[in-house]
């Protein structure tokens, strides 16, 4: 057990003969006056992210455990909780379970309209916020560095590489990353997810989210299988072409999909200006 994500724990799952059980232990702030937690949406987000893992253990069903639920390939892990991220965002979902905690007035399709606009507005920089934690994670624990640098001086050099912020001298924002220890060299995956996410909800997921349609072909299909299918044939099998593209004798997700949902100018697969 570990954190997978700000406010949650989350358990891996057990097996008691045919019986899965799968835990989101949460941390939320409690209120003085209820004792139900009031949670905004930020944590509700990061609640519907960690579900995201809990369903790929949970409807996992493969013949060996060592390729069950979240037992995948690193660049595979991360989609399903990015793709449970959309369902915080919609209001189709949110309207089921959102109220006033006062008046049980469900959440105003206004509100969540303007929620979502105001996301849109920084979705490039947090995007590139994304890149650089990618970056720092592949110059640390990538090839070795070319002579003896502290962390800081890596971490300040990148920033002022390939991000529109300044350091700040006396900082050391990478000793709370704690992703650094968990995904060394692998922090890319987000951005992988992120891709093979945005496809999935634009190809199956949004017209009609939470139809038996979209649920039996994200189980079927993708969640059940954990990691004993190829994850290329698990992802074009799910969507179709379009999520997948062959780069340097290798296979890399297409940016198509993110890149319309962020209003991005693509150039080609090559770049992406931001």
């Amino acid at each position: 057990m570990g954190w997978l994500g700000p406010k949650i724990l989350f358990g891996l799952f057990s097996e008691f003969g045919h019986m899965f059980v799968v835990a989101l232990v949460c941390n939320f702030a409690g209120s003085r006056s209820s004792s139900s937690a009031k949670l905004n949406h930020w944590e509700v987000e990061t609640l519907f992210h960690e579900f995201g893992h809990a369903l790929h253990s949970l409807l996992s069903r493969t013949d060996y455990q060592h390729f069950s639920g979240t037992r995948v390939v690193l660049d595979l892990a991360e989609t399903p909780s990015n793709l449970f991220e959309y369902y915080a965002w919609d209001y189709r979902v949110l309207r089921k379970f959102a109220r006033h905690y006062s008046t049980g007035e469900v959440i105003p399709e206004k509100l969540v309209e303007s929620m979502q606009g105001a996301r849109k507005m920084f979705a490039a920089t947090d995007l590139q916020r994304q890149i650089f934690y990618a970056l720092i994670d592949q110059t640390l624990f990538g090839e070795e560095l070319s002579r003896q640098r502290d962390t800081t001086s890596v971490v300040a050099d990148l920033k002022r590489q390939y991000t529109s912020w300044k350091h700040v001298e006396g900082t050391h924002w990478q000793t709370r990353f704690n992703h650094l220890l968990n995904y060394g060299a692998g922090y890319y995956s987000y951005l992988y997810a992120k891709c093979f996410a945005a496809t999935i909800w634009q190809k199956l997921c949004q017209e009609d989210p939470l139809s038996l349609a979209t649920g039996t072909a994200l189980r079927t299909k993708f969640l059940e299988h954990g990691g004993a299918k190829d994850p290329a044939d698990l992802l074009t099998d799910l969507v179709g072409d379009g999520i997948l593209q062959s780069r340097d004798g290798g296979i890399v997700p297409d940016l198509t999909s993110l890149c319309d949902e962020l209003k991005l100018e693509e150039c080609g697969q090559e770049h992406v200006v931001l």
